[in-house]
């Protein structure tokens, strides 16, 4: 195999095994975004013209009994779909009798004898030899990763497109497809692979931020090394691993990217390879080929670091409470960077950062701050080395912004269903829900509880008193000041709320005394005569009064 132009058949017409590094992001296409444009560009190309199939940046290894090994550098995600395609395509061509194929044509796209000629080198490998190249299928709980989800998806789509063709359209598609042309770049020293691959993806084609920077570091290092191999093999591992975190936990790399450049690198206008392309050039400008390479090898491992950081405070593996209310609270973003680096000096600070900041932005929240208040005062002190717990705890105590004393206000306001963040309206009734729950002796509801989003089990808002009862008339001062009062107000599950509907009060009692929810329950404590409107107001207030209560001891306002 050589560098130039050639065709796919030639391409795989031969004794290869295409292995895709581990170090390559997972396959990621998707039917609406690529595989449609993929299908459709095949099955519209003009008959008269070659269809070109795109570069590959091919990297020869070493050989496996009758096979050369193949690493695919560049490409990857076309020719996997491509192998996807042809298998399929193959399938249908054999089932309706064309002369065009045979079992060779699956020998020479699909799999020699006992060998597959594609091979992924992470755990998505056995997935797409068994369910995708071969026809087994998946169980209830055999997809294990958003890849495999997305390979499946490709071969369904694939199948249902050629299913809707007639034999002479297939045969069209399958002479496209075999006689489609190929740039390819060959080479046998993994240094000239990223050399070649960061010139081909630096002139137009767009890569992750993440990939582009992978490719800027093992480009660099071959630059300033003699004996690169070594060092690149470093990078590929980091990396590897910080694919199969992405994968494995769904993480967004272009957000951790920035949250890692923000806390560890301390920089807050340039990217993450902007401010990287910079160092490494002030240090090979100056000559300081050394400390280029160690900042090289260093980032890759931080990189790696903060990915593992990340993934562990979304998981919350510390089972940190004040990171459960961060999360419900809202608004967490802008503080993932410090909770990244507070969490690696050390877990007690980690604690610390994350109650200041609950009760920081809770305050925010409630005083109707806007979303990114303070965050350019972090940045500063973040930058200046001062610790961020003692800042956000000062921001509390010395009330900034008169922060303090507008979420009082907010609080004290007669109609906070129409008026407060909605979330912080669940919030506030889902922390007091945990309260009584602690009182009685009763496990509380967790994270996942709160953000259940199935239609019969998630929270809602409940009014106590519907917005229209019979028997009992509903006065402008009730409509006005009790209505949406956070005394009229309770959590419940979705599919509880809608059975309750709009019964008159001392009817949702009853439903109330057997539901699950504490607060509901408690309800019954109120002394409360629900035929007289007055009376109900008093229980209102009075209630209201307590779940404030409850909130400026919780939050210290």
């Amino acid at each position: 195999m050589q560098t130039g132009s050639t065709t796919i058949r030639r391409v795989f017409d031969s004794s290869v095994i295409f292995n895709i590094p581990i170090y390559q992001r997972a396959y990621s296409w998707e039917k609406e975004k690529q595989l449609k444009d993929f299908f459709n560009d095949i099955l519209t190309q003009h008959p008269e013209k070659k269809y070109f199939l795109g570069t590959y940046l091919f990297h020869v290894r070493e050989e496996q009994g009758d096979f050369q090994i193949i690493d695919v550098i560049d490409g990857q995600q076309r020719l996997t779909t491509f192998v996807i395609f042809m298998k399929e395509l193959i399938d249908r061509l054999i089932q309706g009798g064309a002369s065009e194929v045979s079992e060779r044509t699956r020998r020479i796209y699909l799999k020699d004898g006992d060998v597959y000629k594609i091979k992924l080198s992470n755990e998505d490998s056995s997935f797409l030899h068994q369910h995708i190249l071969e026809d087994h299928p998946v169980t209830s709980n055999g997809l294990q990763t958003p890849s495999q989800r997305l390979l499946l998806s490709a071969k369904q789509f694939f199948k249902d497109s050629l299913q809707k063709c007639d034999l002479n359209t297939l045969n069209k598609l399958y002479q496209t497809a075999v006689q489609a042309e190929v740039l390819l770049y060959v080479v046998e020293e993994i240094q000239a692979a990223t050399q070649i691959f960061e010139l081909l993806n630096d002139r137009g084609k767009r890569l992750t931020d993440l990939e582009s920077l992978k490719s800027f570091l093992m480009h660099n290092i071959g630059i300033v090394s003699e004996h690169p191999n070594q060092m690149i093999n470093d990078i590929q591992h980091q990396f590897a691993e910080i694919y199969r975190m992405i994968e494995r936990h769904q993480l967004n790399d272009d957000d951790v990217l920035r949250y890692h450049t923000l806390a560890f690198e301390k920089e807050f206008e340039l990217s993450a390879k902007e401010y990287i392309k910079k160092k490494v050039a002030e240090r090979m400008g100056a000559g300081q080929y050394e400390e280029a390479k160690h900042l090289m090898i260093s980032y890759a491992r931080n990189l790696k670091r903060s990915f593992e950081l990340f993934a562990s405070i979304l998981k919350n593996e510390d089972n940190v409470q004040a990171l459960r209310d961060l999360t419900m609270i809202g608004r967490i973003a802008p503080f993932y960077p410090y909770l990244m680096y507070a969490k690696h000096e050390s877990n007690q600070e980690f604690v610390r950062l994350a109650q200041a900041l609950v009760k920081f932005n809770f305050r925010a929240v409630l005083a109707n701050l806007r979303s990114n208040a303070g965050e350019s005062y972090m940045q500063t002190a973040h930058k200046e080395g001062r610790n961020l717990a003692d800042r956000i705890e000062q921001f509390c105590a010395e009330n900034w912004w008169n922060m303090n004393r507008r979420a009082k206000d907010n609080l004290k306001y007669s109609s906070q269903y129409e008026s407060m963040n909605r979330n912080l309206v669940k919030y506030i009734l889902f922390k007091y829900e945990n309260h009584l729950r602690f009182i009685k002796g009763f496990p509380p509801l967790e994270l996942e509880h709160y953000f259940n989003d199935s239609a019969r089990e998630k929270l809602s808002i409940e009014h106590i008193t519907a917005q229209r009862v019979r028997g009992i008339t509903l006065d402008e001062d009730f409509r006005e000041n009790y209505m949406h009062n956070l005394g009229n107000l309770v959590i419940d599950t979705a599919a509880s709320n809608s059975s309750k509907g709009n019964k008159v009060p001392d009817q949702k009692l009853s439903a109330y005394l057997r539901a699950p929810i504490m607060s509901q329950n408690e309800i019954d404590d109120f002394s409360c005569d629900w035929s007289d409107l007055a009376s109900i107001k008093r229980m209102i207030d009075a209630r209201k009064q307590v779940i404030d209560d409850f909130i400026t001891v919780q939050f210290e306002l």
